[in-house]
Protein backbone atom coordinates (compact mmCIF):
# COMPACT_ATOMS: atom_id res chain seq x y z
CA UNK A 1 0.00 0.00 0.00
CA UNK A 2 1.50 3.37 -1.04
CA UNK A 3 1.92 6.36 1.27
CA UNK A 4 -0.69 8.28 -0.74
CA UNK A 5 -3.19 5.44 -0.32
CA UNK A 6 -2.58 5.31 3.43
CA UNK A 7 -3.01 9.10 3.67
CA UNK A 8 -6.28 9.01 1.74
CA UNK A 9 -7.51 6.19 3.97
CA UNK A 10 -6.57 8.12 7.11
CA UNK A 11 -8.57 11.10 5.87
CA UNK A 12 -11.50 9.09 4.47
CA UNK A 13 -12.19 7.01 7.56
CA UNK A 14 -12.85 9.92 9.99
CA UNK A 15 -14.98 11.69 7.38
CA UNK A 16 -17.11 8.58 6.81
CA UNK A 17 -17.45 8.09 10.57
CA UNK A 18 -18.56 11.69 11.11
CA UNK A 19 -20.92 11.58 8.12
CA UNK A 20 -22.54 8.36 9.35
CA UNK A 21 -22.93 9.90 12.78
CA UNK A 22 -24.63 12.91 11.22
CA UNK A 23 -27.03 10.51 9.51
CA UNK A 24 -27.77 8.89 12.88
CA UNK A 25 -28.61 12.37 14.15
CA UNK A 26 -31.08 12.69 11.26
CA UNK A 27 -33.34 10.06 12.86
CA UNK A 28 -34.74 12.33 15.63
CA UNK A 29 -35.15 15.13 13.06
CA UNK A 30 -36.99 12.79 10.70
CA UNK A 31 -39.27 11.65 13.52
CA UNK A 32 -40.12 15.24 14.41
CA UNK A 33 -40.66 16.16 10.76
CA UNK A 34 -42.99 13.18 10.30
CA UNK A 35 -44.79 14.03 13.55
CA UNK A 36 -45.34 17.60 12.34
CA UNK A 37 -47.40 16.19 9.45
CA UNK A 38 -49.18 13.28 11.16
CA UNK A 39 -49.82 14.38 14.75
CA UNK A 40 -51.54 17.34 16.42
CA UNK A 41 -49.39 19.83 18.36
CA UNK A 42 -49.98 17.97 21.64
CA UNK A 43 -48.79 14.71 20.06
CA UNK A 44 -45.74 16.47 18.62
CA UNK A 45 -44.87 17.78 22.09
CA UNK A 46 -45.22 14.28 23.55
CA UNK A 47 -42.93 12.86 20.86
CA UNK A 48 -40.42 15.65 21.55
CA UNK A 49 -40.39 14.61 25.21
CA UNK A 50 -40.05 10.91 24.28
CA UNK A 51 -37.09 11.73 22.03
CA UNK A 52 -35.48 13.65 24.90
CA UNK A 53 -36.00 10.68 27.24
CA UNK A 54 -34.57 8.36 24.59
CA UNK A 55 -31.48 10.55 24.16
CA UNK A 56 -30.97 10.55 27.94
CA UNK A 57 -31.28 6.75 28.23
CA UNK A 58 -29.05 6.16 25.21
CA UNK A 59 -26.29 8.48 26.41
CA UNK A 60 -26.21 7.17 29.96
CA UNK A 61 -26.42 3.45 29.14
CA UNK A 62 -23.87 3.59 26.30
CA UNK A 63 -21.39 5.63 28.34
CA UNK A 64 -21.81 3.49 31.46
CA UNK A 65 -21.39 0.31 29.44
CA UNK A 66 -18.45 1.18 27.17
CA UNK A 67 -16.49 4.21 28.41
CA UNK A 68 -15.19 2.49 31.58
CA UNK A 69 -13.89 -0.36 29.39
CA UNK A 70 -12.13 2.10 27.09
CA UNK A 71 -10.41 3.74 30.06
CA UNK A 72 -9.42 0.46 31.79
CA UNK A 73 -5.89 -0.60 30.83
CA UNK A 74 -6.43 -4.08 32.32
CA UNK A 75 -9.05 -5.05 29.75
CA UNK A 76 -8.12 -6.41 26.35
CA UNK A 77 -11.68 -6.23 24.97
CA UNK A 78 -12.39 -2.52 24.94
CA UNK A 79 -15.79 -2.48 23.28
CA UNK A 80 -18.64 -4.65 21.99
CA UNK A 81 -22.36 -4.57 21.19
CA UNK A 82 -24.19 -6.78 23.72
CA UNK A 83 -26.86 -9.12 22.43
CA UNK A 84 -29.45 -7.61 24.79
CA UNK A 85 -28.97 -4.17 23.21
CA UNK A 86 -29.56 -5.55 19.72
CA UNK A 87 -32.62 -7.50 20.88
CA UNK A 88 -34.02 -4.47 22.71
CA UNK A 89 -33.51 -2.22 19.70
CA UNK A 90 -35.09 -4.65 17.24
CA UNK A 91 -38.07 -5.20 19.58
CA UNK A 92 -38.63 -1.47 19.89
CA UNK A 93 -38.44 -0.84 16.15
CA UNK A 94 -40.74 -3.75 15.32
CA UNK A 95 -43.32 -2.41 17.77
CA UNK A 96 -43.23 0.94 15.94
CA UNK A 97 -43.51 -0.78 12.55
CA UNK A 98 -46.69 -2.57 13.64
CA UNK A 99 -48.29 0.31 15.60
CA UNK A 100 -47.02 3.50 13.93
CA UNK A 101 -49.80 5.78 15.18
CA UNK A 102 -49.61 4.91 18.88
CA UNK A 103 -47.87 7.45 21.13
CA UNK A 104 -47.65 4.77 23.84
CA UNK A 105 -45.79 2.42 21.48
CA UNK A 106 -43.47 5.23 20.39
CA UNK A 107 -42.80 5.98 24.07
CA UNK A 108 -41.52 2.38 24.39
CA UNK A 109 -39.96 1.81 20.98
CA UNK A 110 -38.01 5.03 20.45
CA UNK A 111 -35.89 4.88 23.64
CA UNK A 112 -35.17 1.17 23.03
CA UNK A 113 -34.03 1.85 19.47
CA UNK A 114 -32.00 4.92 20.48
CA UNK A 115 -30.13 2.93 23.15
CA UNK A 116 -29.16 0.24 20.61
CA UNK A 117 -28.15 2.83 18.02
CA UNK A 118 -25.99 4.78 20.49
CA UNK A 119 -24.15 1.69 21.76
CA UNK A 120 -23.50 0.61 18.17
CA UNK A 121 -22.36 4.11 17.26
CA UNK A 122 -19.90 4.32 20.17
CA UNK A 123 -18.50 0.87 19.35
CA UNK A 124 -18.01 1.85 15.71
CA UNK A 125 -16.37 5.17 16.61
CA UNK A 126 -13.84 3.48 18.90
CA UNK A 127 -12.98 0.70 16.45
CA UNK A 128 -13.08 3.01 13.39
CA UNK A 129 -15.52 0.61 11.72
CA UNK A 130 -16.14 2.97 8.85
CA UNK A 131 -17.29 0.39 6.27
CA UNK A 132 -19.99 -0.87 8.61
CA UNK A 133 -21.00 2.73 9.33
CA UNK A 134 -21.29 3.51 5.62
CA UNK A 135 -23.90 0.72 5.27
CA UNK A 136 -25.67 1.92 8.41
CA UNK A 137 -25.83 5.47 7.05
CA UNK A 138 -27.23 4.24 3.72
CA UNK A 139 -30.05 2.36 5.47
CA UNK A 140 -30.97 5.38 7.61
CA UNK A 141 -30.85 7.86 4.72
CA UNK A 142 -33.12 5.69 2.59
CA UNK A 143 -35.53 5.19 5.48
CA UNK A 144 -35.64 8.88 6.44
CA UNK A 145 -36.15 9.96 2.84
CA UNK A 146 -38.94 7.46 2.22
CA UNK A 147 -40.67 8.33 5.49
CA UNK A 148 -40.71 12.04 4.64
CA UNK A 149 -42.23 11.30 1.23
CA UNK A 150 -44.94 9.19 2.87
CA UNK A 151 -45.53 11.84 5.54
CA UNK A 152 -46.18 14.43 2.83
CA UNK A 153 -49.04 12.17 1.75
CA UNK A 154 -50.28 11.91 5.37
CA UNK A 155 -49.54 8.19 5.46
CA UNK A 156 -49.13 6.74 8.99
CA UNK A 157 -46.79 4.15 7.48
CA UNK A 158 -44.14 6.88 7.38
CA UNK A 159 -43.30 5.96 10.98
CA UNK A 160 -43.15 2.26 10.06
CA UNK A 161 -40.66 2.87 7.26
CA UNK A 162 -38.43 5.00 9.47
CA UNK A 163 -38.57 2.40 12.25
CA UNK A 164 -37.69 -0.36 9.78
CA UNK A 165 -34.60 1.56 8.67
CA UNK A 166 -33.55 1.90 12.32
CA UNK A 167 -33.95 -1.87 12.73
CA UNK A 168 -31.76 -2.41 9.67
CA UNK A 169 -29.09 -0.09 11.09
CA UNK A 170 -29.11 -1.92 14.42
CA UNK A 171 -28.76 -5.33 12.74
CA UNK A 172 -26.01 -4.15 10.36
CA UNK A 173 -23.94 -2.93 13.29
CA UNK A 174 -24.50 -6.18 15.20
CA UNK A 175 -23.35 -8.42 12.34
CA UNK A 176 -19.75 -9.63 12.69
CA UNK A 177 -19.40 -7.62 15.91
CA UNK A 178 -18.56 -9.17 19.31
CA UNK A 179 -21.73 -9.55 21.38
CA UNK A 180 -19.83 -10.20 24.62
CA UNK A 181 -16.51 -9.14 26.11
CA UNK A 182 -14.19 -10.75 28.62
CA UNK A 183 -13.54 -9.08 31.94
CA UNK A 184 -15.34 -6.26 33.70
CA UNK A 185 -14.18 -2.71 34.25
CA UNK A 186 -13.55 -1.48 37.78
CA UNK A 187 -16.71 -0.65 39.70
CA UNK A 188 -15.67 2.78 40.99
CA UNK A 189 -14.80 4.34 37.58
CA UNK A 190 -17.95 2.78 36.10
CA UNK A 191 -20.09 4.41 38.79
CA UNK A 192 -18.36 7.79 38.40
CA UNK A 193 -18.67 7.81 34.61
CA UNK A 194 -22.31 6.65 34.60
CA UNK A 195 -23.38 9.22 37.19
CA UNK A 196 -21.45 11.98 35.46
CA UNK A 197 -23.02 11.17 32.09
CA UNK A 198 -26.45 11.04 33.71
CA UNK A 199 -26.01 14.52 35.16
CA UNK A 200 -24.86 15.93 31.82
CA UNK A 201 -27.61 14.19 29.84
CA UNK A 202 -30.20 15.37 32.36
CA UNK A 203 -29.72 18.98 31.23
CA UNK A 204 -31.41 18.88 27.79
CA UNK A 205 -34.05 16.46 29.11
CA UNK A 206 -34.75 18.75 32.06
CA UNK A 207 -35.08 21.81 29.83
CA UNK A 208 -37.50 20.18 27.39
CA UNK A 209 -39.49 18.56 30.23
CA UNK A 210 -39.81 21.91 32.02
CA UNK A 211 -41.22 23.61 28.93
CA UNK A 212 -43.55 20.65 28.33
CA UNK A 213 -44.82 20.64 31.93
CA UNK A 214 -45.54 24.36 31.64
CA UNK A 215 -47.90 23.32 28.81
CA UNK A 216 -46.01 25.39 26.25
CA UNK A 217 -46.33 22.71 23.58
CA UNK A 218 -45.18 24.82 20.63
CA UNK A 219 -42.05 25.95 22.49
CA UNK A 220 -41.35 22.37 23.63
CA UNK A 221 -41.49 21.14 20.03
CA UNK A 222 -39.37 24.07 18.80
CA UNK A 223 -36.81 23.60 21.58
CA UNK A 224 -36.43 19.88 20.88
CA UNK A 225 -36.25 20.61 17.14
CA UNK A 226 -33.43 23.10 17.78
CA UNK A 227 -31.54 20.58 19.94
CA UNK A 228 -32.10 18.01 17.18
CA UNK A 229 -30.65 20.38 14.57
CA UNK A 230 -27.64 20.88 16.84
CA UNK A 231 -27.35 17.09 16.78
CA UNK A 232 -25.58 17.57 13.44
CA UNK A 233 -22.59 18.69 15.52
CA UNK A 234 -22.79 15.78 17.96
CA UNK A 235 -21.24 13.16 15.64
CA UNK A 236 -18.22 15.44 15.14
CA UNK A 237 -17.82 16.25 18.82
CA UNK A 238 -18.69 12.70 19.90
CA UNK A 239 -16.18 11.13 17.49
CA UNK A 240 -13.45 13.53 18.63
CA UNK A 241 -14.25 12.84 22.28
CA UNK A 242 -14.31 9.06 21.86
CA UNK A 243 -11.01 8.99 19.96
CA UNK A 244 -9.33 11.38 22.42
CA UNK A 245 -10.36 9.12 25.29
CA UNK A 246 -8.01 6.57 23.73
CA UNK A 247 -5.06 8.86 22.94
CA UNK A 248 -4.20 12.52 22.44
CA UNK A 249 -4.19 13.74 18.82
CA UNK A 250 -3.57 17.36 17.83
CA UNK A 251 -4.38 16.74 14.15
CA UNK A 252 -7.70 15.08 15.04
CA UNK A 253 -8.62 17.95 17.36
CA UNK A 254 -7.84 20.62 14.76
CA UNK A 255 -9.61 18.70 11.98
CA UNK A 256 -12.78 18.04 13.98
CA UNK A 257 -12.86 21.63 15.29
CA UNK A 258 -12.67 22.99 11.75
CA UNK A 259 -15.38 20.57 10.68
CA UNK A 260 -17.58 21.79 13.56
CA UNK A 261 -17.27 25.38 12.35
CA UNK A 262 -18.25 24.30 8.83
CA UNK A 263 -21.24 22.39 10.21
CA UNK A 264 -22.40 25.47 12.12
CA UNK A 265 -22.08 27.59 8.97
CA UNK A 266 -24.15 25.02 7.07
CA UNK A 267 -26.86 25.03 9.77
CA UNK A 268 -27.17 28.82 9.57
CA UNK A 269 -27.29 28.75 5.75
CA UNK A 270 -30.08 26.15 5.86
CA UNK A 271 -31.98 28.36 8.31
CA UNK A 272 -31.71 31.38 6.01
CA UNK A 273 -32.94 29.23 3.11
CA UNK A 274 -35.99 28.18 5.14
CA UNK A 275 -35.16 24.47 5.19
CA UNK A 276 -35.93 23.98 8.89
CA UNK A 277 -39.22 25.86 8.60
CA UNK A 278 -40.25 23.50 5.82
CA UNK A 279 -39.04 20.48 7.77
CA UNK A 280 -40.55 21.14 11.20
CA UNK A 281 -43.60 23.17 10.25
CA UNK A 282 -45.31 25.89 12.28
CA UNK A 283 -43.52 25.04 15.55
CA UNK A 284 -40.31 26.36 14.03
CA UNK A 285 -41.85 29.88 13.98
CA UNK A 286 -40.67 30.20 17.58
CA UNK A 287 -37.01 29.78 16.52
CA UNK A 288 -35.42 33.00 15.25
CA UNK A 289 -32.08 33.25 13.43
CA UNK A 290 -30.64 34.91 16.53
CA UNK A 291 -31.79 32.06 18.77
CA UNK A 292 -30.33 29.44 16.42
CA UNK A 293 -27.05 31.37 16.19
CA UNK A 294 -26.76 31.44 19.99
CA UNK A 295 -27.61 27.71 20.10
CA UNK A 296 -24.75 27.06 17.66
CA UNK A 297 -22.44 29.24 19.79
CA UNK A 298 -23.42 27.14 22.82
CA UNK A 299 -22.14 24.01 21.06
CA UNK A 300 -19.08 25.79 19.68
CA UNK A 301 -17.81 26.90 23.09
CA UNK A 302 -18.02 23.27 24.30
CA UNK A 303 -15.15 22.24 21.99
CA UNK A 304 -12.20 23.66 24.03
CA UNK A 305 -13.41 21.85 27.16
CA UNK A 306 -13.09 18.49 25.37
CA UNK A 307 -9.29 18.56 25.65
CA UNK A 308 -8.94 18.92 29.44
CA UNK A 309 -11.92 16.60 29.90
CA UNK A 310 -10.36 13.74 27.92
CA UNK A 311 -6.92 14.41 29.48
CA UNK A 312 -8.34 14.03 32.98
CA UNK A 313 -10.29 10.92 31.95
CA UNK A 314 -7.16 9.32 30.46
CA UNK A 315 -5.31 10.15 33.68
CA UNK A 316 -7.95 8.17 35.58
CA UNK A 317 -9.34 11.20 37.44
CA UNK A 318 -12.96 10.31 36.81
CA UNK A 319 -14.01 11.40 40.31
CA UNK A 320 -12.67 14.91 39.86
CA UNK A 321 -14.33 15.21 36.46
CA UNK A 322 -17.56 14.01 38.04
CA UNK A 323 -17.66 16.83 40.61
CA UNK A 324 -16.95 19.44 37.95
CA UNK A 325 -19.79 18.01 35.88
CA UNK A 326 -22.09 18.04 38.92
CA UNK A 327 -21.44 21.75 39.45
CA UNK A 328 -21.93 22.37 35.72
CA UNK A 329 -25.20 20.42 35.53
CA UNK A 330 -26.66 22.16 38.57
CA UNK A 331 -25.77 25.52 37.05
CA UNK A 332 -27.31 24.44 33.75
CA UNK A 333 -30.58 23.37 35.35
CA UNK A 334 -30.84 26.40 37.65
CA UNK A 335 -30.09 28.90 34.89
CA UNK A 336 -32.31 27.22 32.28
CA UNK A 337 -35.34 26.86 34.57
CA UNK A 338 -34.98 30.46 35.77
CA UNK A 339 -34.75 31.77 32.21
CA UNK A 340 -37.69 29.64 31.01
CA UNK A 341 -39.87 31.00 33.82
CA UNK A 342 -38.66 34.58 33.26
CA UNK A 343 -38.82 34.71 29.47
CA UNK A 344 -40.37 32.79 26.58
CA UNK A 345 -37.43 33.72 24.30
CA UNK A 346 -35.25 30.84 23.11
CA UNK A 347 -32.49 33.37 22.36
CA UNK A 348 -32.30 34.31 26.05
CA UNK A 349 -32.24 30.64 27.03
CA UNK A 350 -29.39 29.73 24.68
CA UNK A 351 -27.39 32.80 25.73
CA UNK A 352 -27.61 31.58 29.33
CA UNK A 353 -26.56 28.06 28.32
CA UNK A 354 -23.57 29.47 26.42
CA UNK A 355 -22.38 31.30 29.54
CA UNK A 356 -22.74 28.16 31.68
CA UNK A 357 -20.81 26.07 29.12
CA UNK A 358 -18.01 28.66 29.14
CA UNK A 359 -17.80 28.39 32.94
CA UNK A 360 -17.66 24.58 32.65
CA UNK A 361 -14.77 24.80 30.19
CA UNK A 362 -12.87 27.12 32.52
CA UNK A 363 -13.36 24.75 35.46
CA UNK A 364 -12.07 21.79 33.44
CA UNK A 365 -9.09 23.80 32.17
CA UNK A 366 -8.19 24.99 35.67
CA UNK A 367 -8.17 21.40 36.94
CA UNK A 368 -6.14 20.27 33.91
CA UNK A 369 -3.52 22.96 34.60
CA UNK A 370 -3.33 21.95 38.25
CA UNK A 371 -2.87 18.25 37.47
CA UNK A 372 -0.42 18.91 34.63
CA UNK A 373 1.71 21.17 36.84
CA UNK A 374 1.72 18.61 39.66
CA UNK A 375 2.86 15.85 37.31
CA UNK A 376 5.67 18.00 35.94
CA UNK A 377 6.95 18.74 39.44
CA UNK A 378 6.76 15.07 40.51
Amino acid sequence: MTTATVTRSNVLQPLVMVASGAVTAIVPAAFQAVAARLFALEGQAQIALVLSIGAFCAGVIAAGLLEPRMADSRLADKTYIPAWATALGVAGTLAMVIFPSSIAVLAFGLPCAMVALQIGRMHAAYTAGWKMEALTAAALVLGAGASLVLAQQNSPWAVSVLAASMAAAIVIRALRTPYKASGRPRLAPTAWITLETAMVALVPLGIVATVYLLQRDEEAVALKATITVLGALQPILGYMRTRLLGAESRSLTLGMSALSVLAIALILVLEVLGVFQALFGSAWNVVTLGALSLACLWKLVSIPGTLPFTYLRRAGMVGQVFWIRIVSSLLYLAVSVALILWSDSLAVLFLGLTIVESVTGLLLYARYRSVSKALQQA
